[in-house]
C-alpha cells in the first residue's frame, strides 16, 4: 500500500512540474512572436507588434516621398503613446512622429543591436520593433518604440550549443523532480498508510488505534479518527450497558408477568374446583385478586405499548389550552387519595393561579405523576417534595425533594427504556418504563427536561414547556 500510494504520488508530481513547463515555454514563444502587452490583462496576445509595424512600413513605402503619414496614422501613434523614426542607411534620422526628445537622431549599428535585445538601455526606456525597407532604390530603417511598461520583448537564440545546455537542463530538472517527488511522495503516503491501518482496525470493532507520528498536514484527520474511535468505544460501552440493562429487564418484566399470572391461575383453578367449598365471601375475595392481578399486567402491557408508540411517533396528542397549575394539582391530589401515599409531604408553589400551555392533559398528567412517584418511591416517608411553576419565555416546572439523590451511574441511565431502579418498594412495582415514558412526554410536547441530583442531598427535575 505504502509503495503503491507513493508511486501514485510520485507520478502526478513529475506530470504537474511538465505540464509547467509547458505551459511556460508556450508562453514565451507566443511572448517571442507577438509581443507581450501588461496593461489590462496580464498576459495580452491579441496584439502584434510585427503586425503593427508591417502596417506602417506599408503606409511609408506607399505614400510620399517626404516620409509623411496621413493624420489617422499620426493619431492612432500618439494616442497610444509610440513613436516612429525613420532612418537612412547611415543610422541617421530622416523622419520622425511623436519622438521623445532623449531618442537621439543618430545611432551606431552596435547601440541598435543592444536597443532591440535591451529596450531598457535606451535614453528613454522603450521596447523597439525594426524593420528595414526600399524606397525609390534607397534602404531605410524604420523604427517603432512601444511603451516599455505596456510592451515587453523576449529573445529566445537557438543554437547547437544552446540547445545542449538546454537539453542538458532538462535531464537535469527530471532527475531533481524525481528525486524530491519521491521523498515528498513517501512524507505524504506514510501518514495515510497509518490512517488507513487505523480505519481498518476500527472496522473489525477495535478502538485501540495506533499513534500516528509526523502527520504534517493529516493533522486535522487523524484528530477526528481519534475523535472517532474514542466515540465509537464510548458507543460501544453504552451498547453493552444497554443491553445488559435490556436482559435485567426483560427478566424483571417476565417475573412480574408470572408471579400474578400464577396467582390468576391458582385463584381460577380454585374458583373452579369441586374438591373445595368455597363461601360467597371466599369466591368475592378471590374475584378481587384476580381483578387485581390483571389490571397490574393490563398497566404492564400498556406501558410496552406506549412506549413503543412514543419510539415510533405514532401517538395522536389532542392539544388543549390547559392550566398546568390545575394540572399539578389534580396529580398531586390523586396520589394523596390513595391511602399508601396519604402522608407524604407533597407542597406546589406557582407564580400566578392560571399559568397556560398547550397540551394533551392526559400526557402531562402521567409524566408528572411518574416523576413524583419516582421521587416517593425512592425516599424515606419524611422525604418533603416541593413543586415549582414559574413562567418567564416560557413554563418551567421543576420537582425537587430532600431525599437520598441519585448516584451518578444510574443518573445516567435513568431516561433509558430499560433501566428499573433496584430500591423500588413493593407496593409500587412497576415496568422500569415510567422516567422513559415521562422524557418522551415531555419532548414530544417540544419541550426539554434536565435531572439534577446527589446522593445524600436529593434530586431536582427540571421541565421546560
Amino acid at each position: 500500500m505504502k509503495r503503491k500510494l507513493t508511486m501514485q504520488f510520485l507520478f502526478w508530481n513529475v506530470i504537474i512540474l511538465f505540464l509547467i513547463q509547458f505551459v511556460f515555454f508556450a508562453v514565451n514563444i507566443l511572448s517571442v512572436h507577438k509581443g507581450m502587452a501588461f496593461s489590462k490583462n496580464f498576459y495580452n496576445f491579441t496584439f502584434s507588434t510585427t503586425e503593427f509595424s508591417q502596417k506602417y512600413r506599408d503606409k511609408l513605402i506607399n505614400g510620399p516621398e517626404s516620409f509623411n503619414l496621413n493624420e489617422g496614422d499620426i493619431k492612432v501613434l500618439t494616442e497610444n503613446n509610440i513613436w516612429l523614426q525613420v532612418l537612412d542607411s547611415s543610422n541617421r534620422e530622416v523622419y520622425n512622429v511623436n519622438k521623445p526628445k532623449e531618442i537621439p537622431t543618430e545611432y551606431l549599428a552596435g547601440e541598435l543591436v543592444d536597443y532591440t535585445v535591451n529596450g531598457w538601455k535606451m535614453p528613454k526606456p522603450s521596447t523597439i520593433h525594426t524593420v528595414v525597407f526600399n524606397k525609390s532604390g534607397q534602404k531605410y530603417s524604420m523604427i517603432l518604440g512601444f511603451p516599455i511598461e505596456k510592451i515587453s520583448q523576449r529573445v529566445l537564440v537557438f543554437s547547437e550549443e544552446n540547445i545542449k545546455f538546454y537539453f542538458s537542463l532538462i535531464i537535469l530538472t527530471f532527475a531533481l523532480t524525481i528525486l524530491m517527488g519521491y521523498l515528498f511522495s513517501r512524507k505524504l503516503a506514510t501518514p495515510i498508510v497509518d490512517i488507513i491501518d487505523n480505519i481498518k482496525i476500527l472496522s473489525q470493532g477495535k478502538f485501540k488505534i495506533k499513534s500516528i507520528k509526523k502527520i504534517g498536514v493529516y493533522t486535522e484527520v487523524n484528530e477526528n479518527i481519534n475523535k472517532l474511535a474514542k466515540k465509537l468505544e464510548e458507543n460501544e460501552e453504552e451498547r453493552k450497558s444497554i443491553d445488559k440493562l435490556k436482559e435485567e429487564w426483560i427478566a424483571n418484566i417476565a417475573h412480574d408477568l408470572k408471579t400474578p399470572l400464577a396467582s390468576v391461575n391458582g385463584y381460577a383453578q380454585l374458583l373452579l374446583s369441586d374438591d373445595y367449598h368455597l363461601e360467597d365471601k371466599d369466591v368475592k375475595r378471590y374475584g378481587e385478586i384476580i381483578i387485581n392481578k390483571t389490571e397490574y399486567i393490563q398497566e404492564l402491557i400498556n406501558d410496552l405499548s406506549l412506549i413503543y408508540k412514543f419510539k415510533n411517533k405514532v401517538i395522536p396528542l389532542k392539544l388543549e389550552r390547559e392550566n398546568i397549575v390545575n394540572i399539578a394539582r389534580e396529580t398531586v391530589i390523586d396520589i394523596l387519595n390513595n391511602p399508601v401515599y396519604s402522608d407524604i409531604n407533597i407542597n406546589i408553589n406557582y407564580d400566578s393561579e392560571e399559568i397556560y400551555i398547550c397540551c394533551d392533559k392526559k400526557y402531562i398528567k402521567r409524566a408528572l405523576c411518574n416523576f413524583l412517584f419516582n421521587a416517593i418511591v425512592h425516599n424515606p416517608k419524611d422525604t418533603v417534595v416541593d413543586i415549582n411553576i414559574s413562567k418567564n419565555n416560557s413554563v418551567i416546572i421543576e420537582i425537587k425533594d430532600n431525599g437520598n439523590g441519585i448516584k451518578e451511574e444510574d443518573l445516567k441511565s435513568l431516561f433509558h427504556r430499560y433501566y428499573r431502579a433496584t430500591n423500588t418498594g413493593e407496593s409500587h412495582k412497576g415496568s422500569g418504563l415510567g422516567m422513559a415514558i415521562s422524557k418522551e412526554i415531555i419532548e414530544v410536547h417540544n419541550g426539554e427536561i434536565e435531572i439534577f441530583s446527589k446522593v445524600s442531598e436529593g434530586t431536582k427535575i427540571v421541565i421546560k414547556l
